[in-house]
């Protein structure tokens, strides 16, 4: 059976029957883009700009910040990029504090 002929009878509508979409199925293209890394890291405070600590970032990684908490001081994220080995720098709008905690993802 042609490979498009099997996605059809996997999707159904706007979803995709349970099981039936492996890796094996997905393009290199697609795989590509998936997050490499996932991680919650919680800030030190003191400054409005934080360097944070990724294992496995570069400076060729391409960064997804969000907060999950925006801590005490009630921040907000202005920019988060990759910055050197392990390192993504974070900007916020304020000193977060010791307490905000950001979501990232590296791919």
């Amino acid at each position: 059976m042609p490979k498009n002929r099997q996605l059809q009878d996997v999707i159904m509508g706007h979803h995709i029957r349970d099981g039936g979409v492996d890796t094996a199925d997905l393009s290199s293209s697609v795989t590509d883009v998936l997050a490499d890394k996932v991680v919650e890291v919680t800030t030190a405070g003191g400054a409005a700009s934080e360097a944070l600590t990724v294992a496995g970032v570069t400076t060729a990684s391409k960064i997804i910040a969000t907060l999950k908490d925006d801590g005490s001081n009630n921040v907000t994220i202005k920019t988060a990029k990759a910055t050197g080995a392990n390192a993504v720098t974070v900007v916020f709008s304020g000193d977060p504090g010791n307490d905000a905690i950001v979501a990232i993802l590296a791919f």
